[in-house]
């Protein structure tokens, strides 16, 4: 006599899938709770949860800032050379606080005030070598096959970020 544990198999990846896909359909894990029952939050409860929880884990350090930047319009890529920011905050160890003033900033000093069509970012990191070796590595891809022609820009200089009171 054989015995196929194929349906055994196949019933066990059902009541397991079954399962995930009731946890993602929005319903709470209470079967007794149907939704919109229970406790609800809205879109600036969850932000404030969020930030709160950021700022658990947030820490003043000093740490070392490039930026970058190209137009899809031509095929130039802007560089800056690393430079030393002190007193930033860093959330997580990934998410730099006022990363949008800094991307402004560069990209603004790139266009002089006109309007201009420059995807800008920046990369940062603790340590200056660890940020050398993402510039060089951002170089070399970009410069391969004459994708993009390069300029660095030694002359420009980040401002620091605005500390916001609460």
């Amino acid at each position: 006599m054989r015995v196929s544990l194929k349906p055994v198999l196949v019933a066990v990846m059902l009541l397991s899938a079954l399962s995930v896909s009731a946890q993602r359909s929005g319903q709470t894990k209470d079967p007794t709770l149907n939704r919109g029952e229970g406790l609800e939050m809205n879109r600036s409860d969850l932000d404030k949860m969020r930030n709160q929880n950021q700022d658990k884990n947030s820490r003043i350090v000093d740490i070392y800032i490039f930026g970058a930047s190209f137009s899809l319009l031509d095929s130039v890529l802007y560089v800056s050379y690393p430079q030393k920011m002190e007193n930033v905050t860093v959330n997580n160890r990934r998410f730099l606080k006022g990363r949008a003033d800094l991307e402004k900033q560069f990209a603004d000093y790139l266009s002089n005030g006109s309007e201009s069509s420059q995807l800008s970012t920046i990369y940062f990191s603790e340590k200056l070598k660890k940020l050398e070796k993402n510039r060089t590595r951002l170089i070399k891809r970009n410069s391969k096959r004459n994708r993009f022609d390069l300029v660095q820009m030694p002359e420009f200089q980040f401002t620091a970020i605005p500390v916001e009171e609460e």
